[in-house]
């Protein structure tokens, strides 16, 4: 009786132990939770933009040069940032709704991506950095949109630079060589640029100051004095 009570409490206790062996793990670490519930946090981050009467949102992982800069701070930090994002939204004739994010901003500078938003379909594209979004104007068949974005050089002066979009691609349309081209589109931000308007569908006319050079006190003098100026043409070729 003894013998068979012994085998009994042996096979009980063998199938206790194997069934705890066969049993997973359910004990996570502190850190491996924590970085679970951040990256379900990133993915669910998103950007609300304004538009007439409606808002439209962009997941903050679909805009990579924001999702780089936000990726820098904590959780705190990186809400806060998020936060401090500015936008100017608008459309084009055909109802493709552009969005300019700036991000990373100072006193008056920031940097920026301008956002297309197309039958659902998002694309980015990043401006010059450390610049103030001024103007925009679409080229009259909407192939083209130019943005203008300046930098001031303290109270006196603000130059500019101009970047023409070619707007199927979503990418920076390749312009015809001129003497003017790179003082004008270059992330240098050399020359004040008055006014731009299109001539035509490929023709760009920007309005700049007639000085002999582009040196603080001449322009500041130019500002000062009887301001003559020039037309210089951005062709697309």
């Amino acid at each position: 009786m003894k013998k068979r009570y012994s085998i009994c409490f042996w096979v009980i206790l063998t199938m206790l132990l194997v069934a705890g062996c066969g049993q997973p793990s359910t004990n996570k670490s502190p850190d491996s939770t924590n970085t679970q519930n951040q990256n379900r946090d990133q993915q669910l981050e998103v950007l609300t933009i304004n538009l007439d009467s409606k808002t439209v949102a962009i997941p903050i992982s679909k805009i990579d040069s924001v999702k780089k800069y936000l990726d820098q701070f904590d959780s705190n930090e990186r809400a806060n940032e998020l936060k401090r994002v500015e936008t100017t939204t608008f459309t084009s004739k055909s109802g493709t709704i552009y969005s300019d994010i700036r991000y990373g901003c100072g006193m008056k500078l920031c940097d920026h991506t301008l956002v297309q938003i197309k039958n659902n379909d998002i694309k980015t594209l990043p401006l010059h950095s450390g610049s103030i979004f001024m103007e925009r104007a679409f080229s009259p068949d909407d192939k083209y949109l130019a943005v203008l974005l300046g930098r001031n050089e303290g109270t006196d002066v603000i130059r500019h630079s101009v970047m023409i979009i070619e707007l199927d691609s979503f990418a920076l349309a390749e312009l015809e060589n001129t003497d003017e081209l790179i003082n004008l589109t270059s992330s240098d931000f050399s020359i004040p640029i008055l006014s731009m308007s299109w001539e035509n569908e490929t023709t760009l006319k920007a309005v700049i100051p007639d000085t002999k050079d582009y040196t603080f006190d001449t322009l500041k003098n130019w500002n000062a004095g009887e301001n003559k100026t020039k037309e210089i043409l951005l062709i697309v070729k």
